[in-house]
């Protein structure tokens, strides 16, 4: 009897330990191909597709029927999606998505946005509205065809910083649109700022203020921050110049770093410095991935690089730099960001030779990238550190 109550016992506290594992709260498209009507990949569609946290961006040929597409998507684990992204649609507008976690209590809209215009060349930064939650600035350019399109082209580290919850309101993110520019228009205001307790305790001091063709994925902001930006978009052009407008000033407070045990330390005497560059590389190879924080100064696959030295300016003062092609261009980085670096896509000896079919082809993709702090990637900067750009110009061979 002894042992019949012991044997239920154990079964019992066993049954108690056994739990089911908890439905998935997650709610993101992770990558997505885009079909012709008869369901095989679309040709036209040049270079990566672009996935952020509630747009799917494409670039298309002109000669592309937009009307007849179909999506092949890939949701997070257990989510579903609606309408069916199988069906053949519409695309000549944006179509939006729903995607619900498999626990149904999250929702997320996406917007599948197919393009047919190249990367504009300049860029005023007069074009802004806020996010769908109303937290933050989303900067976008316009270009006029057979109606008026918004290209949500850039991106920021805004929405990783509304992590944060120290933003009260959208003036006091990194990233902000601002009055006063060249001749009176609107400008880009980048200032880097305290990421307050929560930056604390998971080691991410600050947040530099940044902007850059490209997108944001917010859902490594935490885990894995390097590969939340993902710069660069589809180019068919050869880029020779980059030009615009900029005023740096560094902050003043202590410039914080990393150790190389991810703890936050004070570097004696080091002032922070902004960071203004442009890189085109090879983006074919690259398997629908795009360089990130981690390798887009040093990659394997950069084919040429501008890069301005940026200095202590009060007013708008204007920079122009070629493009680098040919020998690389040495990137000296120091020693508190050496010990977090990974070496292991650092390209050695020349860049990637241009070649005007892989152009054409629209395989080479263009990064444009601005930040207040030059090594805010590895969250190393001076809170106030601020930078204002504006009327940028990327000069191409006709």
């Amino acid at each position: 009897m002894k042992k019949c109550f012991l044997y239920l016992l154990m079964v019992g506290g066993l049954g108690a330990c056994i739990q089911s594992e908890p439905l998935n709260a997650e709610a993101d498209i992770t990558a997505c191909k885009i079909l012709n009507a008869k369901g095989s990949p679309e040709t036209n569609i040049k270079g990566n597709i672009i996935i952020n946290n509630a747009q799917v961006l494409a670039q298309a040929n002109p000669s592309i029927d937009l009307t007849k597409l179909a999506l092949e998507v890939t949701l997070t684990e257990g989510a579903n999606i609606s309408p069916d992204p199988a069906r053949v649609m519409d695309y000549s507008h944006p179509q939006k998505f729903t995607v619900t976690s498999e626990d149904g209590n999250w929702h997320k809209e996406y917007s599948v946005i197919i393009d047919t215009f190249d990367l504009p060349l300049r860029y005023d930064f007069e074009h802004y509205e806020l996010n769908e939650t109303e937290k933050y600035q989303v900067f976008f350019e316009e270009t006029q065809g057979t109606a008026l399109f918004k290209q949500y082209i850039w991106a920021s580290g805004n929405s990783g910083f509304a992590l944060t919850g120290v933003g009260r309101n959208p003036q006091e993110y990194p990233t902000v649109s601002i009055e006063n520019g060249i001749d009176g228009s609107r400008a880009i205001k980048l200032e880097t700022k305290s990421t307050g307790q929560f930056g604390e305790t998971v080691k991410m001091p600050i947040a530099a203020g940044n902007l850059f063709l490209g997108s944001f994925d917010v859902n490594n902001a935490v885990q894995k921050p390097l590969k939340a930006t993902r710069f660069g978009l589809p180019f068919g052009k050869k880029p020779l110049q980059l030009k615009g407008y900029y005023k740096y000033t560094p902050g003043t407070q202590p410039f914080k770093a990393k150790d190389k045990n991810g703890n936050t330390v004070t570097i004696p005497g080091q002032e922070d410095e902004g960071d203004i560059y442009a890189v085109l590389y090879g983006a074919a190879e690259l398997d629908g991935k795009a360089l990130d924080g981690n390798n887009v100064l040093t990659s394997k696959n950069i084919v040429a690089l501008a890069r301005v030295e940026v200095e202590k300016k009060d007013e708008f003062t204007a920079f122009h730099v070629d493009f680098h092609y040919g020998s690389r261009i040495p990137i000296d980085w120091p020693k508190f960001i050496q010990d977090q670096r990974d070496p292991s896509d650092d390209g050695t000896g020349e860049y990637l030779p241009f070649k005007e079919e892989k152009m054409k082809n629209y395989e080479y993709n263009l990064a444009v990238v601005f930040t207040s702090s030059k090594y805010g990637a590895y969250f190393a900067g001076s809170v106030g550190s601020t930078l204002c750009i504006d009327k940028v110009e990327i000069v191409c061979e006709k």
